[in-house]
């Protein structure tokens, strides 16, 4: 057999000699493929870019704020915010550009868009660093309050503009409230119902976006002043139209234009006071936003007053309770379901004594709670002053209509007023986390049932109750609410009922919509 060996490169060639290869062929050069210029980024929907810029046109409302120090987990103030979103609505407009989305005025009117947006970002960053280039707080917020709502404008005149705006249901560069038209003022603006009020506070409303300061302090008291004095003459001559709870609603929305007042007063001497007004008038609307009858009787005759923001895209960080905040709004929640429940107990009996003792309970519940509120001061106050602030606030309303029911024997008025006692403390429970983290219980009627949904309840100092006028045995004290530092805290009390199920926080929900914004 023929024999092979190691393949076949060891056979040789007929003449005898193995063959040489030579050399290996020169491989030639790869030419690298240019790859371009980068792609630009994709361009964002239009109608998305509208919602963000309805989130800045939310923030500003009252003006921006800033803090050195965050309190609270509140951050270091809406200036952030603001500038972020509206860097974001510049990114995503220059990337529709250049992909060519615009053409003949429309492409006119993004660039004055553009224009806009770079002046917005200065004079924001300037209304809240002593002016900057702009030469004060006032003409910076002047300036910003100018170019954010020039933006507006152009959106919702430009039919291009505005049709991507509201594609798919969207509602992007919603319009702001409108100002007075021109020659109209307070004084001399209709206000025959409520739909006029609204009118007037929609004046305010967008005097606000920006800033209150020396240029419009005047036409805001004005505006606040009108709608007050207008909305309780309103109320006193049409009762069958703000009884129950919807009357609690419109004492509630009297008390915060008190409250405003306070606010603009303070612009540019507290830098809280920016956070405050925001806090308050975004909540008035969502008041009237609420009620079924309030916004009816808002919206009339083509007329619309209390008009709305955009939403906010982010829910607005809770507050993050220290100790004694924790133990405050445990109390707070707890008196507020008992102190309802025993009201709607006794109205309309025949135990004298027994009412009294509890319109003097509902009383100190109300100077104690007022009290702890001034007390904090800070972010803590601008958020919740228009819930907790006495007179001036939701407790005001709340307590006044209570009372009266209690005295005259109204149930009907008490029980308005203990639904909104329970939807008072479950807003402001719902926005506030316990110092061991957690919830807030909003039904609890005790401290402990309140506490029982914290991941670790903390310990409530025992200590005596505060003293009550004399009651009748069948009256179950609930418990103390903590008043400021250095004032014990009641202990809780085992015996208090479960808040009755007709107050459970669901039905309200459609009523009061406190703090649902960014």
């Amino acid at each position: 057999m023929a024999r092979f060996t190691n393949g076949f490169h060891h056979q040789h060639a007929g003449n005898g000699h193995q063959i040489d290869p030579g050399p290996p062929a020169p491989v030639p050069p790869v030419t690298p493929v240019d790859p371009g210029p980068p792609a630009p980024p994709a361009a964002p929907a239009f109608s998305d870019l509208g919602l963000t810029f309805n989130d800045a046109t939310r923030a500003l409302e009252g003006g921006l704020w800033q803090n050195v120090v965050s309190e609270g987990g509140q951050g270091l103030g809406s200036i952030g915010r603001y500038t972020t979103d509206l860097t974001n609505v510049q990114t995503g407009l220059l990337a529709e550009k250049a992909a060519g989305q615009f053409a003949g005025d429309t492409l006119t009117h993004v660039n004055t868009i553009l224009a806009d947006i770079t002046t917005a970002l200065s004079a924001a960053t300037a209304s809240v660093n002593g002016g900057g280039t702009f030469g004060s707080v006032a003409a910076a917020e002047t300036a910003l309050h100018t170019s954010h709502l020039d933006i507006l404008n152009i959106v919702n005149n430009d039919a291009n503009l505005a049709t991507l705006a509201t594609q798919n249901g969207a509602a992007g560069f919603l319009a702001a409230p409108s100002a007075f038209a021109a020659g109209t003022t307070a004084a001399n603006a209709p206000h025959a119902n409520l739909a006029d009020i609204g009118v007037i506070f929609n004046d305010l409303a967008n005097i606000s976006i920006g800033g209150i300061n020396a240029s419009n302090s005047a036409q805001a008291t004005a505006d606040t002043n009108a709608a007050i004095t207008d909305l309780q003459a309103l109320m006193a001559a049409n009762p069958t139209l703000f009884g129950g709870l919807t009357g609690v609603h419109a004492d509630t929305i009297v008390r915060q234009l008190e409250l405003e007042k306070t606010y603009i007063n303070q612009a540019g001497v507290s830098q809280d006071a920016g956070r405050a007004s925001n806090d308050n008038l975004l909540d008035i609307i969502d008041i009237v936003q609420g009620d079924t009858n309030l916004v009816n009787m808002a919206n009339q005759g083509g007329v619309h007053g209390f008009t709305p923001f955009g939403d906010a895209l982010h829910p607005t960080p809770k507050y993050m309770d220290n100790s004694d905040q924790t133990n405050f709004w445990a109390n707070f929640i707890a008196q507020s379901n008992s102190l309802g429940q025993q009201a709607e107990n006794l109205v309309g009996g025949h135990d004298a004594h027994a009412i009294a003792a509890l319109i003097a309970n509902i009383q100190t519940f109300e100077k104690t709670v007022t009290n702890f509120d001034a007390a904090q001061g800070g972010i803590f106050e601008a958020r919740f002053d228009n819930e907790l602030l006495g007179q001036t606030s939701t407790l005001g309303a709340e307590v006044s209509a209570m009372v009266k029911g209690l005295q005259t024997g109204n149930a009907a008025l008490v029980t308005a007023a203990a639904e909104e006692m329970h939807a008072n403390a479950a807003d402001v429970g719902g926005n506030n986390t316990p110092v061991t983290g957690g919830t807030y219980n909003a039904d609890g009627a005790t401290v402990a049932d309140v506490l029982s949904t914290a991941v670790a309840a903390p310990a409530v100092a025992a200590a005596a109750p505060v003293t009550p006028a004399p009651a009748a045995p069948t009256v179950a004290t609930a418990p103390a609410v903590q008043a400021p530092a250095g004032t014990p805290v009641a202990a809780a009390d085992a015996g208090t009922p479960a808040i009755d199920p007709h107050h459970s926080p669901v039905p309200e929900m459609a009523q009061h919509f406190h703090h649902m914004w960014g």
